[in-house]
């Protein structure tokens, strides 16, 4: 038997994978309260430190484990990612431990997004706060929240300087979510100019033969068919939409 978690079901949404492993009801390592007024309100950015993970694993499935084994002092979060997984371990509609204010309005109306970061900007931390940023813009929409409801551990409670590695440059953080939002909004719209046209076609065909760098958000909106890649039928597939096809 394995040492590592197995996820009870694994989901797919705009190219994320995501694996649940649910803290179960009952449980002293969560609330077991479902959110104020019963909806999600906000989303809260976190960050927490990389760890050297086990030969076979990774940050987000040790920190998942770790939690579900009630090694986190209390804690508990609705997602764990970093640069390769994604954990979910509450519900979306339950409360986690995570803001610092009891059952205050930080853990009682926001979804929390730990981010797993050395915050050595590498390249492990740029793809894991890329990712941290599609799970925000995933969730945003989900919920029909605007950008405004994004918010830091430092909002609820402003003794913790958190996300620590993502505060300094929080603008550009909150500009890439809006840019995969976009992205959402408007497949084709390679250029994020509002409207998918031929210059987006050529963009997308370029990336799909080696010749062009997307950003994460653009690769998205290239990303006609939802497969995870940009390839040569995604450009088509753009072009025919810039002509009025469908």
């Amino acid at each position: 038997m394995s040492k590592f978690l197995t996820p009870d079901k694994i989901r797919h949404e705009y190219g994320l994978e995501i694996k649940e492993k649910l803290i179960p009801d009952g449980s002293k390592y969560k609330p077991n309260r479902k959110l104020m007024r019963g909806k999600v309100e906000y989303i809260t950015i976190h960050n927490t430190a990389d760890i050297d993970e086990a030969e076979g694993t990774n940050d987000a499935e040790q920190y998942a484990r770790a939690t579900l084994n009630g090694n986190m002092g209390g804690v508990s979060v609705h997602y764990y990612i970093d640069e390769t997984d994604c954990w979910q371990l509450l519900r979306e509609d339950e409360m986690g431990y995570h803001a610092a204010d009891g059952f205050g309005p930080g853990n009682g109306t926001s979804l929390a997004i730990e981010i797993i970061m050395k915050g050595d900007k590498s390249k492990d931390d740029k793809a894991a706060e890329d990712r941290g940023a599609l799970l925000a813009a995933i969730l945003l929409r989900k919920h029909g929240l605007a950008i405004t409801r994004l918010k830091t551990h430092r909002d609820w409670y402003p003794k913790k300087y958190c996300p620590a590695y993502i505060l300094p440059h929080w603008n550009d953080f909150v500009k890439r979510v809006m840019d995969y939002t976009h992205a959402m909004d408007h497949p084709g719209d390679v250029d994020m100019d509002g409207k998918a046209t031929t210059k987006d076609a050529r963009l997308a065909l370029r990336a799909a033969i080696g010749l062009q760098k997307l950003t994460g958000p653009q690769a998205l909106a290239a990303d006609m068919d939802g497969d995870g890649k940009v390839t040569t039928k995604d450009a088509r597939a753009i072009l025919k939409l810039s002509v009025g096809g469908k």
